[in-house]
């Protein structure tokens, strides 16, 4: 396409400067337009899975350092009210307390295990990058590996929104308990 505006622009080498000036743009206008459409390189994929990972590390960390350590507060405070409660507001209120517990204990033996996935990630994502910049890999290998990090980020960014949703409730829950 590029030849034929360049073609064009020398058998026309009698048109008025400005109609010069116009094809000029026209040229490179289209250039920066086929420029823009080409899809993402598997560089810029890998950049923008990096930066996913890096966004759910931070959240991990916010969950870890602010939500989590006031709901156990909350919890502890919860649980050792107990014992002053009616046996009937016991009943209603202990299954919350139970799942709001399970969810705890969850995410203590998760939290460690989603980081060193994590940490994992970035260390692959970087890995492949240097392969694809070196052109070890096959395209074909690329695309594979790019599916399977893509996979894993999401996987990973589905667990982080499940602890975010789950430590939020029991928060909400905890605090409708309290008195």
């Amino acid at each position: 396409m590029v030849g034929i505006f360049y073609a064009r622009f020398r058998q026309n080498a009698y048109l008025c400067p400005m109609n010069k000036k116009h094809l000029i743009v026209t040229w490179l206008a289209a250039l920066l337009l086929l420029a823009g459409c080409q899809p993402k390189t598997d560089l810029d994929k890998i950049d923008a899975l990096k930066k996913q990972v890096n966004k759910e590390v931070k959240a991990l960390n916010d969950l870890q350092t602010n939500t989590f350590p006031q709901l156990e507060k909350d919890f502890v405070s919860c649980d050792s009210t107990l014992r002053f409660l009616p046996e009937k507001e016991l009943d209603d209120v202990f299954p919350k307390l139970q799942l709001v517990d399970a969810y705890i204990q969850q995410f203590k033996e998760m939290r460690p295990v989603m980081q060193a996935e994590m940490d994992s990630a970035l260390v692959r994502l970087d890995l492949l990058r240097a392969d694809v910049e070196t052109h070890y890999l096959t395209d074909s290998l690329v695309a594979v590996y790019l599916e399977d990090e893509s996979q894993q980020v999401e996987r990973l960014s589905n667990q982080v929104e499940y602890f975010k949703d789950r430590l939020t409730n029991c928060r909400k829950d905890l605090t409708s308990l309290l008195p």
